[in-house]
């Protein structure tokens, strides 16, 4: 007996949406549009504000430069070292985010109360939501300070503001994007995938951007005499 109408138009939308996602509970499916919006939101604004973040790397290099040149003049290649060069990164991950503060904000508002069926997935959004909330608002770390206190030891003492820095900063620090596409993917809806594809494009401008602040660190540190 041949498929009715109806019958036809069921397995069509069920092919459009997938099997996984025609059964997604209605919770799961508003918490993944609700997110796709806020994530979407937030790359869109991080993209715009690209070029700021970049400038504001530009003239953090400018000011250790000036404010404390060879600072680590002779300093040993050690622990330490790496451990003031992870400042260093961190005050460039401060001065870059500084211009998404509010977007980030408005993220973290908003996916910071979603819940999924599936408890990985929500841990996933909430972890990443509270990392990037607490990056975006962590204090600007001392740096030409705590390398002048480093080199009066004799560069035999990290300075105590370093190491909380830095263990603070690694806990909190998180890639863009961090939450996995394939949990989130069966509750998407047909309708979401340009939304997602512009996402994943804006995303990737991001990541770029991070690849190049790879030249300015190394300036820094170069004009620190600052050898990780």
């Amino acid at each position: 007996m041949g498929k009715t109408p109806l019958s036809m138009l069921a397995t069509m939308l069920a092919a459009l949406l997938g099997p996984t996602t025609a059964l997604a509970s209605p919770g799961d499916v508003a918490s993944t549009r609700a997110y796709i919006q806020a994530d979407y939101a937030l790359v869109h604004t991080a993209r715009i504000n690209m070029k700021t973040g970049e400038a504001a790397l530009e003239e953090l290099r400018n000011k250790l430069s000036s404010e404390c040149p060879n600072a680590a003049a002779a300093s040993p290649e050690n622990q330490a070292a790496e451990q003031l060069s992870k400042e260093v990164i961190g005050a460039m991950s401060v001065v870059f985010i500084r211009s998404d503060v509010q977007a980030v904000a408005s993220f973290a508002s908003t996916a910071g109360h979603l819940r999924w069926s599936n408890h990985k997935l929500t841990h996933k959004v909430l972890s990443y939501a509270a990392k990037l909330q607490a990056l975006a608002t962590l204090a600007m770390p001392d740096v030409c300070g705590d390398l002048k206190a480093w080199a009066t030891s004799g560069y035999q003492t990290l300075p105590k503001s370093t190491t909380q820095f830095d263990q603070y900063f690694t806990a909190e620090d998180v890639g863009i994007g961090e939450v996995p596409a394939h949990l989130l993917a069966p509750y998407e809806r047909f309708g979401e995938r340009r939304v997602l594809r512009l996402t994943t494009q804006f995303e990737n401008e991001l990541v770029d951007a991070e690849a190049r602040a790879v030249e300015p660190w190394s300036k820094i540190l170069d004009a620190l005499a600052l050898q990780p």
